[in-house]
């Protein structure tokens, strides 16, 4: 390997944490994990460029390298949204996957435990449903499954991925996929998921526990009006998290993990907790574990 090659990760690791540093000090927008995935075709640009001129010229196509790495992060940071859906496949139809609704009906449920294992794509998660569980994506691509317990629990797991033989690919195949939740239900809640945009909205879900475990993504994320001392944990690749405590709720917001930045824009906060935390019956304990991940909470 030459020399030059060897700088090219060194580099876009360094163009990647100056772009998170910037959008952590407010200098430019949110900068989406997502978006920055969509930078993958540079690579492909830049290797190109070594096969055809990198001995010849070495200096020269470092040059374009670090030129080409600038114009893919200035892009994404121009139109973070325009880069949903990046590495699904689809080889189909023209008009693609139909779309489908999942509706789960409350039947005798006191309580539920629910768990949607998703892929990549776009993703909403809040209350508000009139049945127990409500979910819809733009493709066909989400399962169903419920049992119930004599204690009146209900358990119900909402899968999504791509169905059938086809494979997906750009970005006409990302689905955007909603879950409503009961808001008068208690509820458990586990989330696994893949790469992606999401937003997940506890404020009207009573919410007795919850586990998020996302790739790499952007997330933002609305903590619950609990009842007792609510646990939630956060596990996530390299992202970009945005921690929303509403008015009147108390909480404790740790983070372990690799390179972490946390920045707590909620003036409620000493610390990394809520001033009337130590005090509070009910209150949000929320432990988020990532990579090199950006942590905002307001």
């Amino acid at each position: 390997m030459t020399p030059r090659r060897g700088l090219i990760w060194p580099l876009l690791l360094i163009a990647i944490g100056l772009a998170f540093l910037a959008a952590n000090y407010g200098l430019i927008g949110p900068v989406s994990v997502v978006a920055l995935l969509s930078l993958w075709p540079v690579i492909l640009i830049i290797v190109g460029i070594d096969i055809a001129v990198g001995r010849r010229w070495p200096l020269a196509t470092l040059g374009a390298d670090v030129v080409i790495i600038a114009a893919g992060l200035a892009l994404v940071i121009s139109s973070p949204a325009s880069t949903a859906g990046i590495f699904p496949f689809y080889v189909g139809g023209p008009s693609g996957p139909a779309a489908s609704t999942i509706d789960v009906p409350r039947l005798d449920a006191t309580t539920m435990t629910l768990r949607v294992s998703a892929a990549a794509g776009t993703y909403e998660l809040s209350g508000g449903a009139t049945s127990l569980v409500r979910a819809e994506s733009d493709h066909d691509d989400l399962r169903l499954s419920r049992a119930e317990r004599p204690s009146g629990r209900a358990d119900v797991r909402v899968d999504h991925g791509p169905t059938g033989s086809g494979f997906r690919f750009g970005p006409s195949a990302s689905s955007h996929v909603m879950v409503q939740v009961a808001s008068d239900i208690p509820t458990s809640l586990t989330v696994d998921a893949g790469a992606g945009e999401f937003t997940i909205d506890m404020s009207d879900i009573k919410i007795t526990d919850a586990r998020i475990s996302v790739g790499a993504a952007s997330v933002r994320f609305v903590l619950p009006h609990p009842t007792g001392d609510v646990p939630i944990t956060l596990s996530a690749g390299a992202s970009s998290i945005v921690v929303e405590v509403p008015a009147g709720v108390e909480a404790r917001i740790t983070s372990t993990g690799g390179l972490n930045s946390t920045h707590f824009e909620n003036q409620r906060f000493s610390g990394s907790e809520t001033s009337g935390y130590a005090g509070a019956k009910d209150r949000v304990t929320i432990r988020i574990t990532a990579g090199v991940t950006s942590i905002v909470v307001r």
